[in-house]
């Protein structure tokens, strides 16, 4: 028997609760390597931290919408917030479309690996505001109040119920039978990401001319 059955009497946790346990140690991989409050301390690091999540949600909601539907898709999508995000801090939408895009591989090739990668999505959006908060105190109101979209996501009212939500959204999904499945999605996004957003050396973006002058 599982340590999760066992912690729950022998029945199987809910999914919510073994991605959780299953990816853990990649999530805190993550976190160490990215050091966002270091990456952050800057405009500079800010923006090209800004970019690289751009280029991975352009290539992931598209997956997410072929696989789930728009009902679903669209309600969690962050790339705009992102391009929002991006405008707010001088580039211009050619310049944005024109930054590299993550290179989705083998780890998006069925409905439970991509379900595990919107596991991973939709969790970091609860600690978005604390790093919400963290930019507005270490870059200025200039740059949180118009630029901080993508990390104030679905805001303070709503992150908690969108995270509810999507919990159930994971239990009725239909794929119980393939967690193990889910889980590994999972695990590729954590790792994936924490080689895509960490690059030793991540293209600079280049700023429209307004940015310029």
């Amino acid at each position: 028997m599982t340590r999760t059955a066992l912690a729950t009497g022998g029945s199987e946790a809910p999914l919510a609760e073994r991605l959780r346990e299953g990816t853990q140690d990649l999530h805190e991989e993550l976190e160490r390597c990215l050091d966002w409050r270091q990456r952050m301390a800057t405009r500079e690091g800010y923006l090209t931290l800004l970019a690289r999540w751009w280029g991975f949600h352009r290539v992931f909601e598209p997956i997410v919408g072929q696989a789930f539907g728009r009902d679903v898709a669209w309600p969690r999508r962050k790339l705009h917030l992102i391009e929002r995000d991006l405008v707010h801090l001088g580039m211009n939408r050619e310049a944005i479309e024109a930054l590299p895009r993550f290179a989705a591989g083998t780890g998006f090739e069925d409905r439970p690996a991509i379900l595990g990668a919107l596991y991973v999505t939709e969790g970091s959006t609860l600690g978005g505001q604390v790093i919400a908060h963290h930019i507005r105190r270490s870059l200025g109101d200039a740059i949180a109040s118009g630029g901080c979209a993508y990390y104030e996501g679905y805001g303070k009212r709503d992150t908690a119920a969108m995270w509810t939500s999507f919990r159930t959204f994971l239990d009725r999904s239909g794929e119980e039978g393939r967690s193990e499945s889910v889980i590994e999605g999972a695990r590729w996004t954590f790792d994936a990401l924490r080689l895509w957003l960490t690059a030793s050396n991540p293209p600079r973006p280049a700023l429209g001319e307004a940015a310029r002058r």
